[in-house]
């Protein structure tokens, strides 16, 4: 349908300053410290006498392996009817970005699935390595530096496997725990268990990165990761269930200026300092969303251009749109994944109202205090 009027905003990619392909339908975006890795990677490999290239085909082969594991996740997710947004590929691995996270068995056979390719494939290389009778290193720095690349995958597959099945939060083995109990205690004991167990294991990863052997910064890495990572996952579990059952329309501010796409960037700013908004809706003339200006593009065109120049020229053309009737489960996974902007509310009327982290968060806690005020039963 070639009608302008239809035109809705649509929520744009994640992943900025990254490069995306397609496989299977599913966006795979390459995050640009990515390419970073590889030349560092490459310049080690050269001076260890290996040959820049050498390194950067094998990290090329560990990230495909790396990929693999998060499709094993997607295949899984779309049996049970979950959609995969994206994976992104970052110098630390791989996240697929599921469009919601369920419960009980289908999370428990999700999280599985990823490190089950990365068994098979350690399987499936060491098949290849007994029939073509390839020799076993005879030490762990000869399979870290001079071993054929067949048996260094393997061994990287077998960290893969073993490592994601750690029971911490981001890791799939924290999403193993948190599933495996919830089927006796239900998702929020479980989320807040699973969650203490991964912030236990990260400050012990921190206490062992002060004693040899020397891999101490790589372990205070991994510590930092996981205890932010299982607390982030506790948080987001509190705001599923602080407002589980509600819908977009319950959040959004129904109160807030807007402007014209031809509103010069004055008045824009005579708004911002009058008001307590940060980002502006954009209404043309027929009442529908043109985009969104947000309070960066505002002052960034105010330093340069000038007052003058008309909001067209700086907002953004594809904000984030949701239905009124959308759940607001939904919508916190928008906010978290892009948290500088607003959510708009529309419906087949127009703009009906705008979410943001701030608002948001204030009906996260009314909901949970009237939850605590009413009586047990």
């Amino acid at each position: 349908m070639n009608d302008a009027a239809q035109r809705r905003p649509r929520t744009p990619p994640e992943g900025g300053g990254s490069w995306s392909i397609r496989v299977g339908g599913i966006p795979i975006r390459i995050h640009f410290t990515f390419i970073l890795l590889l030349l560092w990677f490459g310049a080690i490999s050269a001076s260890q006498g290996d040959g820049f290239f050498g390194g950067v085909v094998f990290l090329l082969l560990l990230f495909g392996c790396v990929v693999l594991h998060e499709l094993g996740h997607a295949t899984m997710a779309r049996r049970f009817g979950v959609q995969t947004r994206e994976i992104v590929l970052y110098p630390i691995g791989g996240v697929a970005r599921l469009e919601r996270i369920p419960s009980g068995k289908a999370e428990l056979l999700i999280a599985l699935a990823g490190p089950a390719v990365n068994l098979v494939l350690a399987g499936l290389l060491f098949g290849y390595l007994v029939v073509r009778q390839v020799r076993a290193p005879g030490s762990a720095e000869e399979l870290l530096t001079g071993a054929p690349v067949v048996w260094q995958l393997l061994f990287a597959n077998l960290v893969l496997f073993f490592f994601n099945l750690i029971p911490a939060f981001p890791m799939d083995g924290g999403r193993v725990l948190r599933a495996t109990l919830s089927l006796a205690i239900g998702q929020d004991r479980a989320t807040q268990i699973a969650a203490t167990v991964g912030q236990g294991m990260a400050i012990l990863f921190a206490m062992l990165a002060f004693f040899p052997p020397p891999i101490k910064p790589v372990l205070l890495l991994i510590a930092i990761f996981v205890f932010l990572g299982a607390g982030q996952e506790a948080a987001f579990q509190r705001g599923r269930t602080a407002v589980r059952g509600l819908t977009a329309r319950a959040a959004m501010v129904t109160r807030f200026e807007s402007l014209a796409p031809q509103d010069s960037l004055q008045r824009a700013a005579e708004l911002l300092l009058a008001t307590h908004q940060q980002d502006f809706p954009v209404i043309d003339a027929w009442g529908r969303v043109a985009g969104v200006l947000h309070r960066g593009a505002l002052l960034t065109g105010l330093a340069g251009p000038g007052r003058d120049m008309a909001v067209l020229d700086l907002m953004d053309r594809e904000p984030v749109a949701v239905d009124p009737e959308t759940p607001l489960e939904e919508v916190l996974r928008l906010l978290q994944s892009r948290p500088a902007g607003p959510i708009l509310v529309v419906d087949a009327e127009g703009l009906k109202g705008m979410i943001t982290l701030e608002n948001f968060g204030e009906l996260i806690e009314v909901s949970q205090v009237l939850r605590r005020s009413q009586p047990s039963t």
